[in-house]
C-alpha cells in the first residue's frame, strides 16, 4: 500500500518534507525536500531527491544515502542527521 506524508522539522534552518513511500516494502517511492536552507550546486537537491527513490526508511539507510548525495556540496541549514530525522518523522 503506498502512503503520502510530509514532516516539517526544525534544524538550523526550516526543512520541509514530502514523501510517497510503499508500506510493504517500507522504501521511498518519490520525495521532494524544501526549506528554509542553501545547497551548493543548486542541482545538488535534484540529485539528492532521486538517489533517494527506492531508499528504505530506515535511519542507518537513509544517513549513508544522504551523506553519499551531499559528499561534493556545500550544505547551510542541515545536515545528513537533522535531514533523516526530518524524512522519518514522515512515518509519525
Amino acid at each position: 500500500m503506498k502512503r503520502r506524508a510530509h514532516n516539517v522539522y526544525k534544524s538550523q534552518k526550516l526543512i520541509r518534507v514530502m514523501v510517497e513511500y510503499d508500506e510493504t516494502e517500507n522504501a521511498i517511492n518519490s520525495i521532494t525536500i524544501t526549506g528554509d536552507f542553501f545547497l551548493y550546486p543548486e542541482e545538488a537537491l535534484e540529485t539528492l531527491e532521486a538517489n533517494l527513490i527506492g531508499t528504505k526508511l530506515e535511519r542507518h539507510a537513509l544517513k549513508q544515502e544522504i551523506d553519499n548525495g551531499l559528499k561534493n556540496s556545500e550544505v547551510y541549514g542541515f545536515d545528513s542527521t537533522s535531514l533523516t530525522e526530518a524524512i522519518l518523522g514522515c512515518k509519525t
